[in-house]
């Protein structure tokens, strides 16, 4: 048989990395070709950004990347080395991977205290290595792992409440300080609660390393139980006190739910899935103060966990917000957060396309997928691909990069003059008008043998509606996997944070706030990449806003969100920002700019992980079509959450299913 030729349909990561593991090594001796096709001029799906006016980074929403993200921090990691920018480009500003990602640790939370919004930040310990360290990414974390790092987790936090502290972390250890954590508890008014914390520290040293033996879970069930008999007077008004015992009550919950449902005993995260998070907490015996927490809002706002965008209806599977929980609070290395010096479009879709374009993949930019079709097998018989703009004479590809100070970018807009015509506004959106510059036909077998569907889910009714009308698991999963429209907002601001009366650290990431935008990120880091006048009318400050978008509001685009950044900034901001707001609302003439985003079009809907929805995921090697993959967050990799993370993952995935022969063109692999 020949060598496959591999058509990977969508440049987001999943499509990118799948790429990239196809294309390791000799890959043309395994392969004869891999072509990236993409609508309009940019890379990155949801994670693409490009430059705008005085150069200012406009992104599809907020973005940073976790401590355990390993498989991602893997992939950039190989990237940056195989660049090798301090030989082949020494005048660019981000030529490592270190370069382009700093460490990040504080964690900010929003509470309402039933008058108004207060909020706290805290830094969590975390693993003293680095992300993406070779076989990181394949490593489990073992039972033994989540009880010794929520000991570790309840000191960090108390820590982070205490004066003086600064919620500097003590050590990157997962173990606990022993001789301290009782000297913890008592100081926090728990006394009832250390005698557990010892048992726990206890067991935690002697438990097997996958599981914990059936006397230690009872042992650990009993102490538990008898301290959670009598801990609920320990709420009190002062705010440190509150905030340590509702943390500490989750984090027992948690642990108390895992020994009932047999987690730390062997049973897969998935086995709860069906119920929601709070309910599960709830089913377990957490308190109300701790359902209602800044924690536990913060962990739905992030992940957008909101059915329909409605706040009224927080929805997010149980196993997947336990592993998720214990994967950013203990299996992060170096960091909770990792934090990008530029736009994510520079730190992560430039450089892949590069080290891709230089191995000999081959992209076609403006071409819109319009349907699959398919025929006997089954196999994807056609792929119809509508051409948006053809090339300008002499051209033979399309150079999507503008260089920004050194550092290659995505512009905002085609690059007319390598163009015959210009597309018109609204290339990378699936209701681009036209006009068309032709269509176009892959055939099996003749244009290609392997094709790999690496859309975002909300495309594949659109795209694939053939395979989702006549095959049960395909509609299984658009049915049941959903997704949510989200908004997001920049903000240049003349005055520094300090001046506008925020009273925490800079670049803090902040999320459970108010019902309208719930995370804020503090990004002035990125102000020296762009290019305002560098006088007074220039901004020194700069926010990043987001959250789920409500359908009733999505029709309404971008002049919906900027409505609703109106709002948010004349009744809500000044929780944050005292000094930005007077009785009459926002101070408007600190606004130096804005950019608003209404992620509303099919490819940049969020996916959620609604409860019992991860059993109709598809592999991606498991289409049911002998010559198709599927790469995206959407798929099941072992992380089935709406991320990098997930996308990179399942970019792995699809690539070791064409390399495996699990997905082939023609007979028998």
């Amino acid at each position: 048989m020949s060598r496959p030729r591999v058509v990977v349909l969508g440049g987001g990561m999943a499509g990118l990395v799948t790429a990239w593991e196809l294309t390791r090594g000799d890959w043309r001796e395994r392969l004869e070709s891999v072509t990236v096709h993409q609508r309009g001029h940019r890379l990155g799906g949801k994670g693409a950004s490009s430059r705008g006016p005085f150069d200012r980074i406009e992104e599809h929403g907020l973005h940073v990347l976790l401590g355990y993200y390993d498989a991602t921090f893997r992939v950039l990691r190989e990237v940056y080395a195989e660049l090798d920018r301090p030989t082949t480009d020494p005048g660019c500003p981000l030529a490592t991977w270190r370069d382009a990602l700093v460490p990040s640790g504080d964690v900010g939370l929003a509470d309402w205290d039933g008058q108004q919004w207060g909020h706290f930040v805290t830094r969590f310990s975390v693993l003293d290595t680095l992300p993406g360290e070779p076989g990181a990414e394949d490593r489990p974390l073992r039972p033994v792992e989540v009880v010794t790092r929520s000991v570790q987790l309840l000191w960090d936090f108390h820590r982070s409440m205490t004066p003086g502290t600064g919620g500097v972390s003590l050590s990157g250890s997962p173990q606990p300080p022993a001789a301290d954590l009782p000297a913890l508890v008592r100081g926090a008014g728990l006394t009832a609660l250390a005698a557990v914390l010892e048992a726990l520290e206890r067991a935690a040293r002697l438990a097997a390393d996958t599981r914990l033996s059936s006397s230690t879970v009872d042992a650990l069930s009993g102490v538990l139980s008898a301290w959670r008999d009598g801990a609920r007077a320990v709420v009190t008004s002062d705010d440190a006190a509150r905030r340590t015992w509702t943390l500490v009550d989750l984090v027992v919950t948690n642990l108390l739910g895992m020994l009932a449902d047999g987690l730390l005993s062997g049973r897969d995260w998935s086995e709860v899935d069906d119920l929601d998070y709070r309910e599960w907490l709830s089913r377990h015996g957490a308190a109300t103060e701790t359902l209602e927490s800044a924690i536990v809002r913060g962990m739905y706002d992030l992940t957008f966990a909101y059915e329909g965008g409605d706040r009224s209806r927080p929805r997010f599977a149980a196993g997947l917000g336990l592993q998720l929980a214990a994967r950013m609070l203990f299996d992060s290395k170096g960091s909770i957060f990792w934090r990008m010096q530029a736009g994510m479009g520079e730190v992560v879709f430039a450089p892949l396309y590069e080290a891709l374009a230089r191995r000999g993949v081959r992209f076609e930019f403006f071409h819109r997928l319009d349907r699959l079709t398919l025929g006997p097998g089954p196999t994807v018989e056609g792929i119809h691909l509508t051409r948006q703009a053809d090339l300008a004479d002499g051209r033979d590809r399309y150079d999507p990069l503008v260089e920004v100070d050194g550092l290659p970018c995505w512009p905002d807009r085609p690059l007319r003059d390598q163009l015959h015509g210009d597309p018109g506004p609204g290339a990378e959106s699936h209701t681009w008008p036209g006009p068309a510059a032709g269509r176009r036909t892959l055939r099996a077998g003749e244009d290609f043998d392997v094709a790999v569907l690496a859309v975002s889910l909300g495309m594949v009714p659109h795209v694939a509606d053939e395979l989702v009308r006549t095959m049960e698991p395909w509609a299984r999963m658009v049915e049941h996997v959903g997704t949510v429209a989200t908004r997001a907002a920049q903000l240049w601001l003349r005055p520094s944070e300090a001046d506008l009366g925020w009273d925490g650290p800079s670049g803090v990431t902040l999320s459970g706030f108010g019902a309208t935008f719930d995370t804020w990120a503090s990004m002035p880091h990125l102000l020296p990449r762009e290019s305002w006048p560098g006088d007074d009318t220039g901004p020194r400050s700069l926010a990043y806003l987001c959250s789920a978008l409500p359908e009733a509001d999505s029709a309404k685009g971008e002049q919906g969100v900027a409505d609703a950044l109106r709002g948010f900034l004349d009744r809500e901001v000044g929780a944050l920002w005292p000094g930005a707001t007077t009785p009459n609302g926002f101070r408007w003439e600190l606004l130096v700019d804005q950019y608003v985003r209404a992620n509303v079009d099919p490819s940049d809907r969020y996916v959620q992980s609604l409860p019992g929805s991860g059993r109709h995921r598809l592999a991606p090697g498991g289409t049911g079509v002998t010559n198709l993959a599927v790469a995206g967050d959407w798929t099941a990799c072992g992380l089935d959450a709406g991320c990098l993370e997930a996308a990179t993952r399942s970019g792995v995935l699809a690539a070791r299913a064409v390399l495996s022969g699990a997905v082939h063109g023609g007979g028998p692999p």
